[in-house]
């Protein structure tokens, strides 16, 4: 179970978050890097007790180098003929350009085939965006400066099949709450770390506890990563990484943000 959220601050500049929960307290991440997109790698058999027969496909989180931004979190693997949600994720950053037409790819994407059920956020320079995917159908809604999503659709409503009808709604408040409020970097890092709901909190320490918690902050020439390993409320060694992209990227650039990107897998890239 994931939350995710973005926010356009006041100097220009916007962000987007992600905390991914998963079925096991360990996971290390692999990553598509190059100059025109970075990708976390996003797998489809995330509530499985080992990685033995992990599946991986798309991404759970990028950005690309015309500035847009994405995410992504997980509803319910229906239909059972569906594509994992996160290739649209991919999708949207390949082939997008800002957040109009990567919803424009996006669409088009469902009307090809079935896709399980999850929620897409965007962001670019001027507007942020949240889908609601479910099957060949979508949902949009815009905002001018930041939405949040969990793990049930807003627009096409919960269901008793949904992966998590226990915390996604609680999360989904708390966020909205503390989303409402903010207006900084900082504000977004405690947001990630809190427990308003004890230990089903946006930082989870329940059955599906979160493994890696991202923040992306784009600004001119210097978009940033803040990554961390493992649950953001007891890290200590938080990663600030430039991403190589556009005018940033170079080979030692890529390498540099490979090495320091705290995942064993790090170096191996996303097929």
């Amino acid at each position: 179970m994931c939350t995710t959220g973005a926010l356009r601050l006041g100097d220009g500049t916007y962000l987007l978050f992600k905390n991914k929960d998963f079925g096991r307290d360990r996971f290390e991440d692999r990553l598509a890097v190059s100059a025109g997109v970075f990708g976390v790698g996003g797998i489809s058999t995330w509530d499985r007790p080992d990685s033995s027969a992990d599946v991986l496909s798309g991404f759970s989180i990028g950005a690309n180098s015309h500035g847009l931004l994405c995410a992504d979190s997980n509803v319910r693997e229906e239909p059972a003929d569906g594509s994992n949600y996160d290739l649209l994720t991919e999708i949207a950053l390949i082939e997008g350009r800002d957040v109009e037409s990567a919803i424009k790819a996006v669409e088009s994407a469902v009307r090809k085939g079935p896709y399980w059920c999850a929620n897409l956020l965007l962001v670019d320079n001027e507007v942020v965006a949240g889908i609601d995917v479910r099957g060949n159908e979508i949902s949009v809604e815009h905002h001018s400066d930041r939405l949040t999503r969990t793990n049930h659709h807003l627009h096409f409503g919960s269901t008793e099949s949904d992966q998590d009808t226990t915390t996604s709604g609680p999360r989904f408040l708390s966020s909205t709450n503390r989303l409402a409020e903010a207006t900084s970097l900082d504000d977004i890092l405690r947001l990630q770390s809190s427990h308003d709901n004890g230990q089903t909190g946006i930082c989870s320490h329940n059955t599906f506890p979160t493994v890696y918690s991202y923040l992306i902050h784009w600004q001119p020439d210097q978009p940033r990563l803040m990554v961390s390993k493992g649950q953001p409320c007891r890290t200590t060694d938080r990663r600030n990484l430039r991403l190589p992209l556009g005018v940033c990227w170079s080979r030692e650039a890529e390498e540099n943000f490979r090495s320091g990107y705290p995942s064993k897998m790090a170096s191996i890239g996303v097929s």
